[in-house]
């Protein structure tokens, strides 16, 4: 489990730190209502994807792990077949979806002009991504990690790559930004069926409506989990452009998208190896053994999420101010509370484990309705009030509702014990570090970012060390063996 957590990571940090060079070109380059245009559009991708996929992704991992183990009557060469060809059927339609909602749904809601264009280019990206999401999600049933993590990070360093050539040629604008990510995500869809290609075999004998009509069956449920998650993140964006303008849709978007960082390198990567983790875990070894997994698991990610999460929402409104520049600066007031909602959401995917597993996803979607339905309907009535502060605060409110809901249910199916003491001690900590370090002003944005950041990890640090064993016994241990290689 570590080295595969160690290979998701790994892509994550890389990921964030190709976003760190981007992030100022895009934001140096474009204006703010540019830059807000492309985030809506990325988030548009986002959202049509995740509805696209309608859950099938999961239904890959989870069926995987019985066929693999013989719990299931369908064969592999039977589960290779029907996934390219559910995948291949829901590409084409989302693609068809997402020119018809390009063309004449937004023009007449959305300010800007030239946005019909914009969704005919990234027309490609919808289609690329999906039928890779069925390839790269049986590398994940493999738990081929490292592969996975190659991938991921090869469409994200390119599309770097192409930005920077671009601009050293011309001036950027939301098209060629795009188009930029048009081609990367050919290339790394493109390695991630070679690399699969060993393993692969398609014949049309092998397609099983049965089989396929039982992922969706098992997905469907997950694609509106996913997607109203995406609701709950992305309509306010739409809100706050429809309301208060595009200027400070580009303020909210730069904030929250150097927040995505912590989804990017922390959050994905956890979410990519524990799901077939304990899917196998639980079909190979039974349910005391999950339990224990799930326990340990969700302790570690408390104790060490809560101070990473802490540092992050004390050094990144100096990160932002020093990549994008003051112009973006209104837009820092919202990093906390979304900090918040990711570490949410990450603890989240950890509890509703039993549901995943019992293929009993109703609470799932039954829970993010309602947190949808509060998120968007006090939207309504604090965006104009407090501006993207209110949207922020109702997206972590939204979130405390679906998690509490959610956790609740799963642990009717598998619950396992939760050892509060040590995060509830972490938290506590984390909050009188942020409230001490958050007000003191320490010169430039440079030397706020490194010594704040330096401060607080090393406060954290040392108390994650006061209050927890295994965090002494884990370093004494490295300690031992870094001496016996000496």
């Amino acid at each position: 489990m570590l080295s595969h957590l160690r290979n998701y990571v790994s892509a994550g940090v890389l990921t964030g730190f190709v976003g760190l060079i981007s992030f100022p070109i895009l934001t140096r380059n474009l204006s703010v209502a540019e830059y807000g245009i492309v985030g809506l559009v990325t988030a548009s991708l986002t959202m049509f994807i995740a509805i696209g996929k309608m859950g099938a992704q999961h239904a890959v991992i989870r069926f995987y792990a019985q066929v693999k183990h013989g719990n299931i009557k369908y064969s592999m060469d039977q589960l290779n077949s029907t996934v390219s060809v559910v995948f291949f059927c829901l590409a084409a339609m989302t693609t068809l979806l997402w020119l018809g909602s390009g063309l004449f749904v937004l023009p007449n809601t959305m300010q800007y002009e030239g946005l019909s264009s914009l969704f005919v280019l990234a027309s490609g990206i919808v289609f690329t991504r999906l039928m890779g999401s069925g390839v790269i999600n049986l590398l994940r049933s493999q738990q081929r990690s490292a592969d996975v993590a190659v991938i991921d990070g090869l469409s994200r360093c390119l599309n770097v790559v192409f930005v920077v050539s671009l601009l050293l040629m011309s001036a950027l604008n939301p098209w060629s930004v795009i188009g930029c990510l048009v081609i990367a995500e050919f290339v790394g869809v493109s390695y991630a069926f070679y690399c699969y290609s060993s393993d692969f075999h398609f014949k049309f004998k092998n397609i099983s409506g049965g089989f396929a009509k039982a992922m969706l069956f098992y997905g469907m449920p997950l694609m509106i989990l996913e997607s109203l998650e995406l609701v709950l993140r992305l309509s306010d964006r739409y809100m706050i452009e429809s309301m208060i303008g595009a200027s400070a849709l580009g303020q909210y978007s730069a904030s929250y998208n150097l927040t995505t960082y912590i989804d990017l390198i922390i959050l994905v990567a956890m979410v990519q190896a524990l799901k077939p983790a304990y899917m196998h875990i639980w079909e190979a070894e039974g349910k005391l053994k999950t339990q224990v997994f799930l326990a340990k698991f969700f302790r570690v990610f408390l104790i060490a999420g809560i101070p990473f999460i802490t540092v992050f929402a004390i050094t990144a409104p100096h990160l932002l101010g020093f990549l994008a520049g003051s112009k973006y600066a209104p837009g820092t007031v919202i990093i906390p509370y979304l900090a918040v909602s990711n570490l949410l959401q990450g603890s989240m995917h950890i509890l509703t484990a039993g549901l995943y597993i019992f293929k009993d996803t109703k609470a799932l979607v039954t829970w993010s309705c309602i947190a949808t339905i509060t998120n968007i309907s006090l939207n309504f009535i604090f965006i104009p009030k407090y501006g993207i502060t209110g949207a922020a605060i109702m997206t972590l409110l939204a979130f405390v509702v679906f998690t509490a809901g959610v956790s609740i249910r799963a642990f009717k199916f598998v619950s396992f014990p939760i050892d509060f003491r040590i995060p509830l001690l972490m938290a506590v900590a984390s909050i009188a570090t942020f409230v001490l370090l958050n007000s003191l002003t320490l010169g430039g944005h440079v030397h706020n970012f490194v010594a704040k950041g330096l401060i607080g990890t090393t406060v954290l640090l040392l108390v994650m060390w006061s209050v927890e064993p295994e965090v002494r016994f884990w370093i004494a241990s490295r300690f031992q063996t870094l001496r016996g290689i000496k």
